[in-house]
């Protein structure tokens, strides 16, 4: 088994111990304190984030750019037209959340060319052709690209 030069194991044990101590100090904390120990670990405990909570979703800016007349938008519709733009934009912020950006792209593709699932994010889906293919794939990177621009927008 090859070990990553990056991060030795004496590293990653430090770390590991760091990591247990303050679950530890959490720990003794919240059974010192109670639910005051909220107020150590949380800097807006008192603020409005339980109202504001619904507000944080990607989900909304998603419906509210698949309904707009952008070209994009209008594309995406085109190619998905048997699927609510709900449907789309819940499958669209749960792909939102996977890390890897080709897997991504993938995935978007995938629901574009007729799948819904997230799970399915391979990058072997068979095509009609390999033209449509590519713009599937070019329409999901271009989808993409106006979805992190809006989420960077809302941060």
């Amino acid at each position: 088994m090859a070990t990553n030069p990056k991060n030795p194991p004496e590293e990653k044990l430090a770390e590991f111990t760091k990591l247990l101590e303050s679950s530890r100090k959490l720990q003794a904390d919240i059974l010192n304190y109670g639910l005051d120990a909220a107020e150590i670990y949380v800097e807006d405990v008192d603020g409005d984030w339980l109202e504001n909570w619904d507000s944080n979703t990607y989900f909304d800016s998603i419906i509210f750019l698949l309904e707009s007349d952008d070209l994009v938008a209008v594309r995406v519709r085109e190619k998905s037209r048997e699927k609510s733009t709900s449907e789309i934009a819940s499958e669209l912020e749960k792909m939102w959340q996977i890390a890897d950006e080709y897997d991504r792209k993938f995935a978007v593709r995938n629901l574009l060319a007729g799948g819904i699932s997230v799970a399915s994010s391979n990058r072997d889906i068979s095509d009609k052709n390999e033209e449509d293919g590519i713009e599937l794939l070019e329409l999901a990177e271009e989808l993409l690209e106006k979805l992190a621009r809006i989420f960077e927008e809302q941060e």
